[in-house]
C-alpha cells in the first residue's frame, strides 16, 4: 500500500520533469512569432495571475515571509528570464542539458553555505557536466557552439541552484502557500516594471496566445502544484532522480518537433550530462546497509 500511495506522487513528479522538459522546445517554437522579452513578461504576468485567486487568502502574510518571498521570486524569475532569453540563441536540447546543471551547482553552493567539505563525488559530477556539456556544444559549433547564449543558460542554472538552497533554508509548512505566491507576484510585478523598457508585444492572436497559455498556466502555475503536492509524499532523493529527466525531455521535444537531429553528440554528451545528475542526486549507500548486503551474501555462499 506504500507504495501505491508513492506512485501517482511520482508520477506527478515525472510530469512535471517533461512539462520543464518541453519548456525550451516551445518557447524556441515560438520565438519565430514573438521576442523573448514579450514571451517572458506574459508568462510570468500569467502565471502570478493564476497563482493569485487559489492563494489569495495567504497573500497577508508576515514582514519576514514577505522579504525571503520577494528575494526568492527575484532570484528565480532572474533565472527564468536569463534562460529564456539565452534560449533565443542556443538549440533547445544543449539548453536543456546545461539548465539540468543546477543540481551539480545546488550540491557545490550548499557544501559552501553550510560550511561542508566538498566530496569526490561532487567534483567527479561537476567534471562529468563539464564534459557533458563540450560534447554537446561540440554538435552546436555550426551554430556557435558554447557561445554568448549557453552562458546565459549556465548563470541561469546557477541562479536557479541559489533558489533551490535559499528556499530549503526558509520555506516551512506554514508558510508554503505565503512563500509561493509571493515568488509569483515578484515576478508578475518585476514584469510590469520592465515593460516600459522592452518593445513588448501583448498576444492578441492565438499564435501569441497558445505558447503563453502552456507556459504560463501548465509549466508555471500547474507545474508548481504538482510539485509541492508531490514533495509531500516522495522523498527528497527520489525527487531529485525523478526531476533529473528533465534534460532528456528537453533533448525528445527538441527531435520529436523537427529542431534538431538526433547525434551522437546529443547521446553521449547528454547521457554523460544525466549520468553526472544522478551521482549527484543518487542517495549515497551507508556503510550499515553495505555491511548488512555483505552478510546476506556470505550467507547464501554458506549455504
Amino acid at each position: 500500500m506504500k507504495l501505491d500511495r508513492q506512485l501517482l506522487p511520482a508520477l506527478a513528479l515525472l510530469l512535471a520533469a517533461a512539462a520543464w522538459g518541453s519548456t525550451v522546445a516551445v518557447a524556441k517554437g515560438a520565438y519565430e512569432v514573438m521576442s523573448p522579452e514579450s514571451l517572458t513578461i506574459s508568462r510570468l504576468l500569467l502565471t502570478g495571475l493564476c497563482l493569485l485567486f487559489p492563494f489569495l487568502p495567504h497573500l497577508r502574510m508576515k514582514r519576514r515571509t514577505l522579504i525571503q518571498g520577494i528575494i526568492l521570486g527575484a532570484v528565480f524569475n532572474f533565472g527564468l528570464a536569463i534562460q529564456l532569453i539565452g534560449l533565443k540563441y542556443t538549440a533547445p536540447s544543449l539548453s536543456g542539458f546545461i539548465t539540468a546543471s543546477y543540481v551539480v551547482f545546488t550540491a557545490i553552493i550548499t557544501a559552501v553555505f553550510l560550511k561542508q567539505r566538498t566530496n569526490s563525488r561532487t567534483w567527479i559530477a561537476v567534471l562529468l557536466t563539464i564534459t557533458g556539456i563540450a560534447i554537446l556544444a561540440l554538435g552546436h559549433s555550426s551554430e556557435g557552439g558554447f557561445g554568448f547564449g549557453a552562458v546565459l543558460t549556465l548563470i541561469g542554472a546557477v541562479m536557479f541552484a541559489v533558489h533551490i538552497v535559499l528556499l530549503g533554508r526558509w520555506v516551512t509548512p506554514e508558510t508554503v502557500q505565503s512563500l509561493t505566491l509571493a515568488q509569483a507576484l515578484t515576478g508578475a510585478a518585476g514584469s510590469v516594471m520592465v515593460i516600459p523598457f522592452t518593445s513588448y508585444q501583448v498576444p492578441t492572436t492565438w499564435e501569441l496566445a497558445a505558447p503563453v497559455l502552456y507556459l504560463g498556466i501548465f509549466c508555471g502555475a500547474v507545474t508548481l502544484f504538482l510539485q509541492s503536492w508531490a514533495q509531500s509524499y516522495v522523498p527528497p532523493t527520489t525527487t531529485a532522480v525523478i526531476m533529473c529527466t528533465e534534460p532528456v525531455w528537453a533533448a525528445v521535444f527538441a527531435i520529436g518537433f523537427g529542431m534538431e537531429l538526433f547525434t551522437w553528440h546529443v547521446a553521449i554528451g547528454g547521457g554523460i550530462v544525466v549520468a553526472a545528475l544522478l551521482l549527484i542526486a543518487w542517495p549515497k549507500p551507508s556503510s550499515r546497509r553495505i555491511d548488512e548486503v555483505v552478510q546476506e551474501l556470505r550467507q547464501k555462499f554458506k549455504r
